[in-house]
């Protein structure tokens, strides 16, 4: 597992992240604002905080951060699948997860949308 998940959409609105959320998960609290909107959910009996912040990368592309290893995916890849499905919008994440003292190059990403799925360099 991972320590957290974080993901990026293309020109996806806060309150559409939201209400996946809210489909996905039991939400105990949400404080929405422009740009950086905080919630916790509920996930198996453990309370995550989940950060959303738009204009992350770009003008156009929102972060979604779980701080949390208790997410119900395995990597940062399984849930930008489950957010393309869901939300419908281009989805990018880091290609292999976040881990300390990787060789990873760190332009390296996976994207997600209508056109398929794949690695590639976002710098």
């Amino acid at each position: 597992m991972q320590p957290d998940i974080e993901i990026y959409v293309l020109s996806c609105p806060t309150d559409k992240i939201i209400a996946w959320l809210e489909e996905e998960f039991t939400l105990i609290s949400k404080g929405i604002s422009s740009p950086c909107s905080k919630v916790i959910i509920r996930s198996n009996d453990d309370d995550i905080e989940v950060t959303i912040l738009e204009q992350a990368a770009g003008k156009r592309f929102t972060s979604i951060w779980f701080d949390s290893d208790k997410t119900p995916w395995e990597d940062d890849i399984s849930c930008a699948k489950r957010a393309f499905e869901v939300l419908n919008c281009e989805v990018r994440c880091n290609f292999q997860g976040w881990e300390e003292e990787s060789e990873q190059d760190p332009d390296q990403w996976w994207q997600i949308n209508s056109y398929g799925e794949g690695p590639f360099i976002w710098n």
